[in-house]
């Protein structure tokens, strides 16, 4: 027989719930006390441990983990706010999925699932006291290095992804106190994002345009070709045409502009609609004449 010593309750009905979801439970036999389960194989051929362990894996990874990875972010980092946890722990579960796979070498052999596979097989499961404290505490350092890698490159990623929403929210924030230079313009993508007002503009008459001070406060984030005209212009109306709405300057376009942003088909674009830079200079001259 097999004594598991749980943290609570809570732990020691999450167990119970996995093992009915696996469809564990109908190999052994259990008593249940407070904060501990009392286990044994119904059939004595078949070993307990076969049945345990990868339960007890299971368990780890989706009912501790988080817990622990909070720990980190609040102990070591000192991130206490529970929103701030919320976020980074989000960016560290879209990592250990992969749906953030642009970080090198992030994704290490091997997994933590071996990993704690590995600490377990260490360990006779088949009768005895098995302490889920003690095992965290005193046989899990190399799993738990692995998911210090995963806090401190969300702590990153979170930290880039703020720095990017603040500098959205400056941008938006200028655009609105700005008067716009132009009421329209229409952004064509092709093999890049191109103002097509500008299309056949000098490059003097496309500086009228931008705010070179602006610019030169944010020097590491605008895009001189597309961002600093499009905000130094702030249009009332951007007419964008492209198919990957998921590209990441028209994302950008979009979460400055917003509402003010329409999207259409490239195909839907006609050059006819467009009133280029310097027939509008042309205009603007001749009625200050």
């Amino acid at each position: 027989m097999l004594e598991i010593i749980f943290e609570d309750e809570y732990d020691t009905a999450a167990f119970l719930h996995l093992a009915e979801h696996l469809d564990s439970r109908h190999h052994m036999s259990i008593q249940q006390g407070k904060d501990r389960l009392l286990i044994e194989a119904k059939e004595s051929k078949e070993a307990l441990e076969h049945i345990v362990r990868p339960l007890l894996v299971h368990f780890f990874l989706e009912c501790k983990e988080n817990e622990r990875m909070r720990s980190i972010l609040e102990n070591t980092y000192l991130f206490k706010d529970p929103e701030e946890q919320h976020q980074i722990l989000s960016i560290a579960h879209s990592i250990m999925k992969g749906d953030i796979d642009d970080i090198p070498g992030i994704h290490q052999d091997p997994s933590r699932e071996a990993l704690l596979k590995k600490e377990l097989e260490t360990i006779s499961l088949q009768q005895g006291i098995f302490s889920i404290g003690s095992f965290m505490t005193f046989r899990l350092s190399e799993y738990d290095r692995r998911l210090k890698n995963y806090v401190e490159v969300s702590i990153e990623e979170y930290k880039m992804e703020q720095e990017y929403q603040n500098f959205i929210q400056s941008l938006r924030d200028y655009v609105m106190a700005r008067k716009p230079k132009l009421e329209k313009v229409h952004v064509v993508h092709q093999d890049r994002l191109v103002i097509w007002e500008f299309r056949y503009a000098s490059e003097r008459d496309q500086k009228q345009y931008i705010d070179r001070q602006f610019v030169r406060e944010h020097p590491m984030y605008i895009d001189s070709q597309l961002i600093a005209p499009l905000v130094s212009i702030a249009p009332q109306k951007i007419n964008l045409f492209t198919n990957d709405t998921g590209h990441s300057m028209v994302q950008t376009i979009q979460n400055i502009f917003q509402e003010r942003v329409e999207v259409f088909p490239p195909h839907s674009f006609d050059e006819q609609n467009v009133q280029f830079v310097h027939d509008h200079l042309e205009k603007k001259s001749e009625k200050l004449s």
